[in-house]
C-alpha cells in the first residue's frame, strides 16, 4: 500500500538547512530578458483567486473619469492567495498612482499578459522575485487593500499585444474557483510542454532524502548537509547527484557549473558548444567522475566517467534526465516524451508510454539497474524491468512533480518532489517538506 502524502508541513527534529538570504535570492534570479517562455499543455489561463466578482471586465466606470474597467474584480472578506495564470515570467511593477498600487504582470509566449494588482507583496518585498519564471497554478502573493481599492480584492487582467482580453461568463456575482480554466485559451502550443525544475530529491538510505532547490539551498533530511547556496552561478540549479553513503553531494547548474560538498570531488564543469540548456548529471559508482546532460541531449564525461553517446536524433521534446548503471559503464537518457536511450551497456527496459496528462520530467533506476521509473509533472508513474509500481497521481499536487528518486537499499519504493517542495511518498518514508524559499524544486 502506498504511504499517505501528508500536509505541508515540517516533521519535528527533521533536519533541514538553508541559508540563502532574501537579498541573495533577488541578485541571482535570471535577468527578465534570459527567462524562457512555457507553455502548458492545454492553452487555457486560470483564474488566479477564489472569490466573487465585483468588478466585471469591460464595464462601465465613472471614477475618476469615464472609463471601461480594464480587467475583473475577484473579492474574498479575508486575505486570499494569488495564482499564477499561466506559465511565464514574473515582472513586477512599481505601485504608481494609476490605481493597481502593487503589482506584477506575468509575460506569456505569443504576446500575452496577465496582470495581478492591489497585492500585500511589493517589488521591494515579493513572494516571487522579479523575473523568476513560473508555472501555471504558481502561488504569487496574496490580496491586500491598495490603489485604487476600497476592499480586498485582486484585480486580474488580461492583454494580448497590449489589447484586454475578456473572460466570457465572469459577470458581477459570478463565483471563481482558483486553479480552474477561464474561458481564455492561448491557443495549443505547437511544440511539446516546458520542462523548468530545479534540483529535485535524491534518496540517501532507507530513512533519508535530500531536497535542492533552484538557488542551489540544501535541505537533508536524516542525512548529511556538507554545505549549499553558492554565489556566482549561472541559471538555476538542476540536479544533484549524491555519492554512496551520503558523505557528498554535486550540484548542477543549468549552464553545467559542477559544485562539490563533502566527499564528492570537483572533475569539471561549464562545457561549451552546447545549443539548449545542461538539465541533469549522473555520478560514477566510484565517486571519481560524472556526466552531465542537455537538453537536447549532448553528453559530457569527466574524470572517471565515459562518454558512451549522446545526441540522438528523431526524439520528441527535449532530454530531462541522465541516470548512471550501477557499475558505471553505461547511462540512460530521458526525453519529456518518455523515450530512453540507452548507451553502454545500459539496458533499454521500456519506454514511451501512452495516456501521460503531462510532460515526464524525471526518471530513477533501481538499486541493480535492471529497470527504472519515469515520473510525468502529474505524478503519473511508469515502471520498467525489475521496478515496481507502488503508487503515483497524487491529488493536490503543489506545483507540478519535478523529480522522483528510488530507493537505494533494494527495497521497492520510492519518493517524488514537486516543484513547490511537497514530497509524496509510496514504500519509502515521507520525512518532511521544505520551507522558507520560493525557489522551485
Amino acid at each position: 500500500m502506498p504511504i499517505p502524502r501528508r500536509a505541508f508541513t515540517e516533521r519535528p527534529g527533521s533536519k533541514r538547512v538553508t541559508t540563502l538570504l532574501a537579498a541573495l535570492t533577488l541578485i541571482l534570479v535570471p535577468a527578465v530578458t534570459a527567462a524562457p517562455a512555457l507553455a502548458a499543455p492545454d492553452g487555457y489561463l486560470w483564474w488566479p483567486a477564489d472569490g466573487i466578482v465585483s468588478g466585471a471586465c469591460g464595464e462601465a466606470r465613472s471614477t475618476p473619469t469615464p472609463h471601461r474597467h480594464a480587467g475583473v474584480d475577484i473579492a474574498r472578506p479575508s486575505s486570499t492567495p494569488v495564482y499564477a495564470a499561466y506559465d511565464g515570467t514574473v515582472v513586477w511593477r512599481d505601485a504608481d498612482s494609476g490605481g493597481y498600487g502593487n503589482h506584477l504582470d506575468v509575460v506569456h509566449s505569443g504576446g500575452w499578459t496577465t496582470r495581478y494588482a492591489h497585492l500585500a507583496e511589493s517589488v521591494e518585498e515579493p513572494l516571487v522575485p522579479n523575473g523568476a519564471v513560473v508555472t501555471r497554478g504558481q502561488l504569487l502573493a496574496h490580496t491586500a487593500v491598495n490603489g485604487d481599492s476600497t476592499g480586498l480584492h485582486v484585480h486580474f487582467e488580461i492583454r494580448r499585444n497590449g489589447s484586454l482580453q475578456c473572460p466570457a461568463n465572469a459577470g458581477r456575482g459570478t463565483t471563481i474557483t482558483a486553479r480552474r480554466p477561464t474561458s481564455v485559451s492561448v491557443g495549443t502550443p505547437a511544440t511539446p510542454e516546458g520542462v523548468v525544475n530545479g534540483g529535485g530529491v535524491h534518496i540517501t538510505g532507507p530513512n533519508s532524502y535530500t531536497d535542492v532547490s533552484s538557488t542551489g539551498q540544501v535541505y537533508a533530511w536524516n542525512g548529511g548537509h556538507h554545505g549549499g547556496s553558492p554565489t556566482g552561478y549561472t541559471g538555476r540549479f538542476v540536479d544533484a547527484k549524491v555519492t554512496a553513503g551520503g558523505g557528498g553531494y554535486w550540484l548542477l547548474t543549468s549552464a553545467g557549473q559542477v559544485y562539490a560538498y563533502g566527499n564528492a570531488p570537483y572533475k569539471g564543469g561549464s562545457p561549451t558548444g552546447y545549443s539548449q540548456e545542461i538539465v541533469a548529471i549522473a555520478a560514477m559508482p566510484d565517486a571519481q567522475g560524472y556526466v552531465m546532460v542537455s537538453a537536447a541531449g549532448q553528453v559530457y564525461a569527466y574524470g572517471s566517467a565515459v562518454h558512451r553517446g549522446g545526441a540522438p536524433t528523431g526524439y520528441t521534446g527535449r532530454f530531462v534526465d541522465v541516470e548512471m548503471t550501477p557499475d558505471g559503464g553505461g547511462y540512460w537518457l530521458l526525453t519529456s516524451a518518455g523515450q530512453v536511450y540507452a548507451y553502454g551497456n545500459a539496458q533499454y527496459w521500456g519506454g514511451s508510454p501512452t495516456g501521460f496528462s503531462r510532460a515526464v520530467v524525471a526518471m530513477s533506476p533501481t538499486r541493480d539497474g535492471q529497470g527504472y521509473v519515469m515520473v510525468s509533472k502529474a505524478g503519473e508513474i511508469y515502471a520498467y524491468g525489475s521496478a515496481r509500481y507502488t503508487g503515483g497521481s497524487p491529488p493536490g499536487i503543489t506545483g507540478e512533480i519535478s523529480d522522483v528518486s528510488y530507493r537505494t537499499d533494494g527495497a521497492h519504493g520510492y519518493v517524488m518532489i514537486s516543484t513547490g517542495g511537497g514530497h509524496y511518498a509510496y514504500g519509502t518514508p515521507w520525512l518532511g517538506n521544505p520551507g522558507g524559499t520560493t525557489s522551485i524544486f
